[in-house]
């Protein structure tokens, strides 16, 4: 069996961990887990490296230059990171910068506006290394792409677009069913929760439909009632599916 090079401890509560956004609880349970994985005691060593690195100075033109280079990246098609080199150097500038973070945190240097500034430049940056990830040829990659969008606080709209082609149309079930987990939290925006809607109406594995149907009661969404009511009335359907939406139906006080 391939090693794992991940800890999905680590990808859910590393960056929580560094930028202090953790409860008290949470914070020392992965510091107790850190102790005992060699993953993410490596990763938070590097970070804290990173974070005592000096900035390097601001080069006069990074304003105008990276929102340039912003403009020509969303207007293309995404493609793998390995195969655009600028969405690698994005990449590297992400680690840099959330070292930046790190070190702002711990030593307290960093004025208030060029704070903002970096939180405004790496949320971008975020936004084009989740669009590669999801990408990616990789089912795993993908994997990660979709957890690791599905992290982002208040995401540009592009990823979330990109969450929901994945829900539709990802070759990966694995992928399909984190993509959503992932979107159950931006479901208070309309193009969500129809797309769950729609998804409902278009999957055919049992597994999909249970937990979009899971999803849909948990969101009080009323529009599932047709597609709801079409599953109930297919012969072909999984009898553990029907009975779930004869409860989901219930549920959405339906019946």
């Amino acid at each position: 069996m391939k090693e794992m090079s991940f800890c999905p401890t680590g990808e859910r509560h590393l960056s929580g961990y560094l930028e202090n956004s953790l409860s008290a609880v949470d914070r020392e349970a992965f510091a107790s887990h850190t102790r005992g994985c060699e993953i993410c005691q490596g990763e938070l060593n590097l970070w804290i490296k990173l974070a005592s690195l000096p900035a390097p100075p601001t080069p006069p033109n990074l304003e105008s230059d990276f929102q340039a280079m912003l403009r020509r990246e969303t207007n293309k098609a995404v493609t793998p990171l390995w195969k655009k080199p600028r969405l690698a150097w994005v990449a590297a500038a992400t680690l840099a910068l959330g070292g930046f973070f790190v070190g702002a945190q711990f030593g307290g240097q960093k004025p208030k506006s060029e704070l903002e500034d970096l939180r405004l430049e790496m949320r971008s940056m975020k936004t084009l290394v989740a669009m590669s990830l999801l990408q990616q040829q990789s089912a795993i990659e993908r994997l990660r792409g979709v957890n690791y969008s599905g992290r982002l606080e208040n995401p540009e709209e592009a990823v979330v677009t990109a969450l929901v082609q994945t829900l539709r149309s990802d070759s990966s079930i694995d992928v399909r069913l984190a993509a959503v987990d992932a979107l159950r939290k931006y479901s208070t925006r309309p193009k969500v929760s129809m797309a769950m809607v729609d998804a409902l109406q278009s999957q055919d594995s049992p597994m999909m439909q249970l937990a979009l149907i899971d999803t849909l009661v948990e969101i009080q969404d009323r529009r599932a009632e047709a597609p709801l009511r079409h599953l109930a009335s297919e012969t072909s359907v999984d009898p553990a599916v029907k009975q779930r939406v004869e409860k989901a139906l219930r549920e959405l006080k339906l019946q």
